[in-house]
């Protein structure tokens, strides 16, 4: 029995979780909220489960790092789906953000940057639909 429904959230640690949540608002247009304290920015982005056809929420947060030591090595990807490749490309490059060239597969677009902290970040445009 597979009792893995969906992945419930994303949650970047960050040691200036201001400044790296700034850096997604940006440039790609997350809007997010912020706890009282300022030690967390979060958005809850909707979507409809396909068993029942209900509304329920993916998490994405940046969360002030706590007692959790530097990783050098960042051993994850994050995939944000995305839409107008070329646009959202152009206005990183333009903003000094690097990025690399498009690659086209069946299963859309492709391109690979990395955020303020190293974090390693795939876009992907699904031109399937």
């Amino acid at each position: 029995m597979n009792h893995l429904a969906q992945i419930g959230g994303v949650f970047i640690y960050s040691e200036n979780p201001q400044h790296l949540a700034d850096w997604y608002a940006q440039h790609l247009g997350i809007v997010y909220e912020v706890a009282p304290d300022g030690s967390a920015y979060y958005a809850s982005l909707p979507y409809l489960t396909l068993d029942e056809g209900k509304k329920a929420y993916f998490a994405w947060s940046v969360i002030k790092s706590k007692k959790r030591p530097p990783v050098e090595f960042k051993p994850y990807m994050i995939n944000y789906r995305v839409v107008d490749m070329e646009g959202l490309v152009q206005k990183l490059r333009n903003a000094g953000v690097e990025v690399k060239d498009i690659e086209v597969y069946n299963e859309g677009k492709f391109t690979w940057l990395h955020d303020p902290e190293g974090n390693q970040l795939e876009l992907w445009e699904d031109t399937s639909l």
